[in-house]
């Protein structure tokens, strides 16, 4: 039982760039933003009490590659006197955003950035690092004492999007009999007469209602959630998307702005709904007999005083996951030449940008294989940490990457904690976490994916055992 008090403070930042930016997530969508939907913000919540302090921010982006996002933790930590460990950098996953994640997903740092290019995107991440840093003190700074509260409501407006086409291949749509996670996990923040200070909500699905085509800097849904959610209640609100990797949308890659409204909507309007559900001050409900022309049974609030809280403890854990082997020499010589011949013949037709980018993409990658191969490297695997932070029965488990649902249902149902809340896209983004059922069958996530990614092989079978077992001992060390 914790005899110290748990303070709460939020604040919120644009971090739009500048109009012309290329965008990142869409490989056919080669050209700079011609203009602002709405304006991408980074929001920042800090809870804590006078021994320790977790630190959650939520930033309308893509994704930070992992070195990106060690930075920006270890300078957050700094400037708070806190550890990176403490810090939850989640982000969006819109792919109406700029190209945080360097070196990859077809970004200006990946293929086809000039050096004009190169030198304004270093200039955003700088000036975005010193953002997210003075959003976090902001927050910090705001502290005041808090009691929160969680609760989960439930939208089906995600669906599995690993269909199966009429010639047996794996396509991105619908699944409708596809494992899908409907959960709207809320944590209530508020001052200690109950005045909302801060909602943290999420949701499982990908945000990419936008179309291909769509042209303009967006927060796509988890905007209009947040929107939504702020207009209802007045508190300010924070979104983590959730395992989304192999989940979409009712509405995906719309050009209708409208189907945004919607999605959001959807899932906004529950959040709010859960938010109102919510007592955090201690109290108990009291019967009363009284009378007027009937006989009445009155019930009525008795709030009481109480600690604020019992319980806040942070944990983290390294993981490696195993990539499939690398392919012999001949057949990474093979890979490489058919790569490089697909991209000269493209180059010398004289084909757009929207072919010759992905092609190089792959070229690129086929590279990468073969030096490895040829250094005599046979296996890769991929290492990163996931957190969790736990306050009295609510927590927040995080990951990089793009984890399929069947890890965050795997994780929730392994928790003891009353409201576990999971969060991908967490602290970096470097690859998706398939089930042994997708690295079986194939699709995008293993296929395709893995040369946007620059993975030098697709995910083992194992994959999400290994990561979902990672969980449990997580779970552990949080005395869940």
């Amino acid at each position: 039982m914790s005899d110290q008090t748990l303070t709460a403070g939020v604040a919120r930042i644009d971090i739009t760039p500048p109009v012309g930016f290329r965008m990142q997530g869409v490989m056919r969508r080669t050209q700079g933003a011609v203009g602002v939907e709405s304006a991408l913000l980074a929001t920042a919540l800090v809870l804590g009490d006078e021994n320790a302090r977790f630190v959650i921010i939520d930033c309308d982006l893509v994704g930070l590659d992992l070195p990106l996002a060690a930075e920006i933790r270890a300078a957050v930590g700094r400037r708070l006197g806190t550890t990176a460990g403490c810090i939850a950098l989640g982000c969006t996953h819109t792919h109406n955003g700029p190209s945080t994640s360097r070196g990859n997903l077809g970004g200006v740092h990946d293929v086809g950035g000039d050096p004009a290019e190169r030198v304004a995107l270093d200039a955003y991440i700088a000036n975005l690092k010193d953002q997210l840093v003075e959003v976090a003190a902001a927050a910090d700074g705001k502290r005041r004492p808090a009691r929160t509260a969680a609760g989960c409501g439930k939208v089906a407006m995600a669906i599995n999007r690993e269909e199966r086409g009429d010639d047996g291949r794996i396509l991105i749509g619908r699944n409708p009999q596809g494992a899908t996670d409907h959960d709207v996990s809320v944590l209530r923040v508020d001052d200690l007469d109950g005045n909302p200070v801060a909602v943290l909500t999420g949701y499982a699905a990908h945000p990419v209602v936008m179309g291909f085509d769509t042209d303009l800097i967006s927060q796509d849904f988890p905007g209009v959630v947040r929107r939504v959610v702020e207009d209802v209640t007045g508190a300010t609100c924070l979104y983590l998307t959730g395992a989304a990797g192999n989940q979409s949308c009712l509405s995906f890659a719309q050009s209708d702005l409208g189907e945004k409204e919607r999605m959001g909507g959807l899932v906004g309007c529950e959040a709010a709904r859960v938010f109102f559900e919510i007592e955090t001050r201690p109290h108990q409900v009291v019967r009363q007999l009284d009378a007027s022309l009937s006989s009445l049974a009155l019930y009525h609030k008795e709030f009481h005083d109480g600690p604020t809280h019992r319980i806040l403890m942070t944990a983290g854990r390294k993981v490696s996951v195993p990539l499939q082997p690398l392919p012999s020499l001949q057949e990474a010589e093979a890979q490489f030449a058919a790569a490089n011949a697909t991209l000269e013949k493209l180059k010398a037709e004289g084909a757009a940008t929207a072919r010759t980018y992905p092609a190089l993409m792959v070229e690129d990658r086929a590279r990468l294989v073969l030096e490895k191969v040829k250094a005599g490297v046979t296996q890769e695997a991929l290492t990163f940490e996931i957190v969790g932070f736990r306050l009295d029965d609510f927590v927040l488990v995080g990951m990089p990457g793009e984890p399929f649902a069947e890890i965050g249902l795997a994780t929730k149902a392994r928790s003891t904690a009353s409201h576990t809340m999971f969060a991908g896209y967490c602290n970096g983004i470097l690859a998706y976490w398939p089930t042994a059922e997708t690295v079986a069958q194939g699709g995008m996530s293993v296929q395709s994916a893995v040369k946007t990614y620059k993975i030098l092989a697709p995910p083992t079978a194992e994959t999400a055992a290994i990561i979902v077992a990672a969980f449990d001992e997580l779970l552990k060390d949080l005395e869940l």
